[in-house]
C-alpha cells in the first residue's frame, strides 16, 4: 500500500476523485477540504506547516514539526513567549520564511504538509500533492478564515491525536468561560478594537474581536454598520463615533506612540474621558493577532487585568499602559 492516497491533485484528477470516491480501509484518516480529501494510510509524524498560526497548534498538540512557516515579530525563530514556552528543548524545527516554495517544502520530504491558515493556492496544492499529503483549508472557510479550535481538530485527526485536540479545545474555552461567568458586569458593555494606523477597527467577524465578543462584550451599532461583513475596516480621523464605546483596546500601542495624542477628536471619546481605554504593547497585540490554541491563554491572563482596571467605574483606576512600561511595552 501506497503511503498515503492523494485526491484533489489537480481539477481533472479532483472532479473525477469526488465523483468516483475514494477507496478507503478501516485504518486510513481521511480529511475533507475545499479541494476535494486527502487520506493518509497512518497518523502523520514529519510535518510542514504553512499555516502562519501553525507552529502554535503543532506545539498545543505536542508536536515539533520538521519546518514551521513563521508569520511576524517573535524571537530568533519567529516564536513568541506563549510559543517558546511550549517547545520541548527548544527544539522546533526549519523556520520558514516568505512566500511558499513547493519544491523547498518537498525537499523536506514531510508526510504532511499542514495550510489550514497558509493562502496556499491551487497551484501550490496540486505542486505538493503530487509529493506528500496537503491539507488546505476546509470547505467554506477563507485562506485565513480557519478558526483556532477547527485547526486543531484538523491536526488532530492527521496525526491521531484526536483527544489531544480536545482537551486543549476544552482547557482554552473553560478558561474563556471563566473569564466571563466572573465578569457578569461585562455582559452587553460595548467594546472597540483598533489599531491607529489606517485607522483600522476589528469587525465581530475578526479573530481579535471575536475573543472580546466572548467575553460579553459588544461592538458598538455605529461600528457594525460600517463592518459590511468585513474583518476590519479603515475609520476616518474625523469620524469619532464607532469609537464610543465602553472601552477601547489599543493595537501595537508601542510601535507609534504619538498619533493617538495628536488624534484632534480623541478627547471628545467617552473612553478617554472616563480612563477607559487600553493600550496593548507588541506582545499580547500579537497574541490577539494569532488567536491560537497557546496565544488566547496568554492574552487572557494579561488582557483580563487591564479590563477590569478600565471598567472598575473609577476613573483613576491605573490601566496598565504600555506606553508607560507596562506589559510588553
Amino acid at each position: 500500500m501506497k503511503r498515503l492516497k492523494r485526491i484533489g491533485m489537480a481539477a481533472g484528477l479532483v472532479a473525477a476523485a469526488l465523483s468516483a470516491g475514494p477507496s478507503l480501509h478501516a485504518e486510513d484518516i481521511a480529511v475533507d477540504h475545499r479541494w476535494g480529501r486527502t487520506v493518509l494510510t497512518k497518523p502523520a509524524e514529519r510535518i510542514v506547516t504553512l499555516s502562519y498560526t501553525g507552529i502554535d497548534t503543532l506545539l498545543a498538540l505536542g508536536i515539533t514539526p520538521i519546518a514551521y512557516r513563521t508569520w511576524y515579530g517573535g524571537d530568533e525563530r519567529g516564536l513568541w513567549p506563549w510559543a517558546a514556552a511550549h517547545s520541548p528543548g527548544g527544539a522546533t524545527g526549519l523556520p520558514l520564511k516568505g512566500e511558499i516554495d513547493p519544491e523547498a517544502v518537498a525537499r523536506l520530504t514531510p508526510d504532511l504538509v499542514e495550510a489550514s491558515y497558509s493562502g496556499i493556492s491551487r497551484a501550490q496544492y496540486a505542486a505538493l500533492s503530487h509529493v506528500t499529503a496537503v491539507l488546505p483549508p476546509p470547505e467554506g472557510r477563507g485562506d485565513f478564515g480557519t478558526p483556532w479550535d477547527e485547526m486543531l481538530r484538523i491536526v488532530g485527526k492527521a496525526t491521531g491525536r484526536d483527544a489531544r485536540a480536545q482537551d486543549v479545545i476544552d482547557a482554552v474555552e473553560s478558561q474563556i468561560d471563566a473569564v466571563r461567568r466572573a465578569h457578569p458586569d461585562w455582559q452587553g458593555k460595548t467594546a472597540v478594537v483598533a489599531r491607529l494606523d489606517g485607522p483600522l477597527i476589528f469587525s465581530e467577524m475578526d479573530p481579535r474581536m471575536k475573543l472580546i465578543s466572548r467575553l460579553g462584550f459588544q461592538l458598538p451599532d455605529t461600528a457594525n454598520a460600517l463592518a459590511l461583513n468585513n474583518f476590519y475596516f479603515k475609520l476616518d480621523r474625523e469620524l469619532t463615533e464607532p469609537l464610543d464605546a465602553d472601552v477601547v483596546i489599543w493595537l501595537d500601542f508601542a510601535a507609534d506612540r504619538g498619533s493617538l495624542d495628536s488624534h484632534p477628536l480623541r478627547h471628545t471619546l467617552r473612553a478617554f474621558q472616563e480612563g477607559r481605554e487600553i493600550f496593548l504593547g507588541p506582545g499580547v497585540s500579537a497574541a490577539l493577532n494569532y488567536a491560537s490554541a497557546l496565544s488566547i491563554p496568554y492574552a487572557l491572563d494579561r488582557l483580563v487585568p487591564m479590563l477590569e482596571a478600565a471598567l472598575d467605574g473609577d476613573p483613576a483606576t491605573v490601566v496598565p499602559d504600555a506606553r508607560k512600561g507596562g506589559p510588553d511595552s
